[in-house]
């Protein structure tokens, strides 16, 4: 059922959680394994060649009267070449107005029991009002990987810098990160938007952090906040510098039409 109660996420913009405690998930269990390695042939971002970035993406359908949740299938075209589309209007300024078709996330992904818990979970944190309650929401899901091979170099996010989804909640999980340096993560008021975390008054930042273990996440509520996520580095260790993150992302279909 939608709780008509604040949740600490819906009355600051932002929280964080750590769902390997909630779940009782460890490294060693089979879905995590399972969903860890959705990552490992993730394709580069076809939109952002060179840029260290790794994508697959899926929709979903949410019922929130009955927390029933379905996939939605890629258009006939999208299916024969294995994409999802994306659209974030003008939200994200490296892409306004551009659905982009994005590699699909695999059935044997989609169906993984870990993820859909993620989905249930995220959800659970999300608050409606009345009107929005009653409407189905998409959901978007993201497997994403910033992976850096050149010593000095740098794998970046999209927008690189302080910026608004669009979409009512946001939730992102790590999943891993392997010989990584970098990734921080800052959370200021909306009117920083567009701006880079050293522009914005230390007084003023609400939060800095950088996701360390597997299954830590935080969510924001996007009119509340902006967000950014800074590029990684590869560390001293051996093999490429990852980071690999699980994003979803939850919008009215009223909005949508």
């Amino acid at each position: 059922m939608v709780s008509v109660l604040e949740s600490e996420l819906s009355k600051n913009g932002f929280d964080k959680w750590n769902l390997a405690e909630v779940f009782g998930v460890t490294e060693s269990d089979s879905n995590y394994r399972a969903l860890a390695g959705e990552y490992d042939d993730l394709p580069e971002d076809p939109y952002a060649a060179g840029s260290g970035r790794y994508r697959r993406y899926a929709r979903g359908l949410y019922l929130p009267w009955s927390k029933e949740f379905s996939w939605i299938p890629a258009t006939e075209d999208q299916s024969r070449e294995g994409m999802n589309g994306y659209y974030q209007g003008d939200h994200n300024p490296e892409y306004p107005g551009v659905v982009r078709n994005l590699p699909a996330i695999s059935e044997r992904g989609r169906n993984n029991q870990l993820l859909l818990d993620i989905i249930d979970f995220d959800f659970q944190q999300t608050r409606w009002n009345d009107v929005d309650a009653v409407w189905p929401l998409h959901v978007g899901v993201h497997f994403i990987k910033l992976s850096i091979d050149e010593d000095g170099g740098e794998a970046v996010s999209s927008p690189n810098e302080l910026h608004q989804d669009g979409e009512p909640f946001v939730f992102a999980h790590l999943m891993y990160r392997r010989n990584a340096e970098g990734g921080n993560n800052v959370i200021a008021p909306p009117k920083y938007r567009g701006m880079q975390p050293h522009q914005v008054p230390e007084d003023e930042v609400m939060a800095s952090f950088e996701l360390t273990r597997p299954l830590e996440a935080y969510g924001i509520t996007d009119k509340l906040v902006s967000h950014y996520v800074g590029p990684i580095r590869k560390g001293t260790g051996e093999g490429p510098g990852e980071r690999a993150i699980l994003l979803t992302d939850f919008v009215p279909m009223r909005q949508l039409i």
